[in-house]
């Protein structure tokens, strides 16, 4: 069981971080929330992996692959928040979160992987609970439900990106691995928000104290996601993590008063044991 430590603190560190960042936007935009969650990220990271591990800076060569890899990595997220802007934690986490499924098309593609018949069950399961999340009927036609799209594309971008750094990781420690990424990430963001002008504001104290809270579940579940890939290899830390929307939906009716119809929680459970049955 101690094994499984690491990806169940990695599950309730993400399945909870989702309240955090929704209630950090109450009163600051989505790039405002991102900026300020991300400075405190940064501080995190830098201090972990300076106790921890001691800091490692990664090859010249391996530079333009993490900027290619964090680019990625930064529109997903920006996506991210724009769904949970939009429409709230449960339907962006519960579509975002089968990212895995990206991950395995890409591993094809690329890598010549194959896919066994459960497998193949398990990715049917899931783009079919993807396809209820995404879609809803309103007088007698089928439409994308508001902000979905949002959530679609941190889909795609998360897949990518986790694709990805994989190289990353095994190069880097998981302390360094966090460090390069999410500083990288924050860096991003930030130069975006000036280029584009967007509305900076530092005095929401409250929103402040969410952010910092939601900064601290990021490190603690990345940290551990990583941890735990090395001790019981990805597959396994996939499957632990994967009811992740569950608590987050949960949590979002708890907390955030947030209620989605029968079918689509019912549709949140399939893609969960599509996700399980994906790296058994």
């Amino acid at each position: 069981m101690f094994q499984f430590l690491y990806a169940l603190i990695s599950f309730f560190s993400w399945g909870s971080e989702g309240i955090f960042d929704k209630k950090s936007m109450e009163k600051l935009n989505p790039y405002n929330a991102l900026n300020i969650r991300y400075a405190f990220v940064f501080i995190w990271v830098i201090l972990t992996t300076i106790i921890f591990s001691g800091i490692t800076l990664p090859s010249f060569s391996l530079i333009p692959y993490i900027l290619f890899t964090c680019f990625i990595g930064a529109a997903a997220i920006i996506f991210f928040f724009k769904a949970l802007n939009e429409i709230g934690v449960s339907l962006p986490i519960a579509i975002a979160k089968n990212y895995f499924l990206v991950t395995i098309v890409i591993s094809i593609i690329f890598f010549n992987e194959t896919l066994t018949l459960m497998q193949i069950i398990a990715a049917l399961m899931i783009l079919s609970s993807i396809f209820v999340l995404s879609f809803e009927k309103k007088e007698k036609k089928i439409i994308l439900s508001k902000g979905v799209i949002f959530s679609l594309l941190t889909l795609v971008g998360w897949g990518a990106y986790f694709a990805l750094i994989k190289p990353i990781v095994l190069t880097l420690n998981p302390f360094n691995a966090s460090l390069v990424l999410e500083s990288t990430i924050f860096f991003m963001i930030l130069s975006y928000s000036f280029l584009t002008k967007k509305e900076l504001k530092l005095n929401e104290k409250k929103s402040n104290g969410f952010a910092f809270i939601a900064s601290i579940l990021l490190v603690i579940g990345s940290i551990s996601y990583n941890f735990s890939i090395e001790l019981i290899g990805a597959s396994l830390t996939a499957v632990a993590v994967a009811p992740t929307p569950i608590l987050a939906s949960v949590l979002a009716g708890i907390f955030l008063k947030e209620k989605l119809t029968k079918i689509k929680y019912a549709a949140i459970i399939v893609s969960v044991i599509g996700l399980a049955l994906l790296f058994l």
